[in-house]
């Protein structure tokens, strides 16, 4: 089982799409109605960028270098699949150039082709993750409805937690990571490190919990989602597996979503 979800799942970048989606899909339960185009756009793209990222260099897409296949197709369906719900969906100027702004910050986050990649400069790389993991799921349902100014507090709930869920990450390569890429966990170690994560999730909750004023199940969900969250990250080793993070860590993000359907019975 732990090798299926390591070839078809976490490989494939199949799992963090999903993930994502979740993520999206929770917001859109809450605070709207489910789209499904909407919800393409953030698998398929992520899908894209994702898989994309992982390929050497440019020759070996453009030539479709074996080695890398099933990156290179993936690549090509994501892009396919979020350009037509794209088209399907149909959006304003604004939402268009939102979603420009993101998909190019996403790209120029890895730049495979060349070391020049955003995730190269000092100390960006755990926040621009978060950027746009908050900016291309609440961010762009926000967008979306005209609701970015009456959600901010939200925004920054989903910011801070994606911060506590992805420290773990460079705690795990904090050796085989360059040295100049300066994370976390590199400059201040791996117990602070740690620290930090649990107070970023944390805080994530209270400013969830400001956001609605109150304990609907929906807040319930997020809490619940934060508390397991935490225990992953205090668990958290350099030596713990591939899985640990890539599925278990990841999946915080799918929480939110299974457990404020149980607790609304909404199946």
């Amino acid at each position: 089982m732990i090798q299926w979800i390591d070839k078809y799942l976490i490989k494939t970048n199949v799992w963090v799409a999903l993930c994502f989606a979740s993520l999206l899909a929770f917001f859109q339960l809450i605070l709207y109605r489910p789209n499904f185009y909407v919800l393409g756009i953030v698998f398929f793209g992520t899908l894209a960028i994702y898989n994309f990222s992982r390929i050497g260099n440019l020759q070996n897409f453009i030539l479709f270098n074996s080695k890398y296949k099933t990156q290179i197709v993936l690549t090509v369906l994501g892009l396919i699949g979020t350009l037509i719900c794209v088209i399907l969906r149909g959006f304003e100027l604004k939402t268009f150039l939102y979603l420009f702004v993101l998909g190019f910050v996403s790209f120029c986050y890895s730049l495979p082709f060349s070391g020049l990649g955003l995730r190269t400069i000092p100390f960006l790389k755990l926040f621009l993750i978060a950027f746009v993991w908050a900016g291309s799921s609440i961010g762009l349902l926000l967008v979306v409805h005209h609701s970015l100014i009456q959600y901010q507090l939200l925004f920054l709930s989903v910011f801070f937690f994606v911060i506590g869920i992805t420290v773990p990450f460079d705690i795990r390569d904090r050796k085989t990571d360059d040295k100049g890429l300066k994370t976390i966990p590199q400059v201040i170690g791996e117990i602070p490190s740690k620290v930090f994560s649990v107070l970023s999730l944390i805080l994530s909750f209270v400013l969830f919990y400001l956001e609605f004023n109150s304990f609907k199940n929906y807040v319930m969900a997020w809490l619940i989602a934060v508390v397991i969250a935490l225990m992953l990250v205090i668990y958290s080793t350099e030596k713990r597996s591939e899985t640990y993070y890539s599925f278990w860590m990841e999946s915080c993000s799918v929480i939110p979503l299974a457990v404020y359907l149980v607790l609304d019975f909404r199946f």
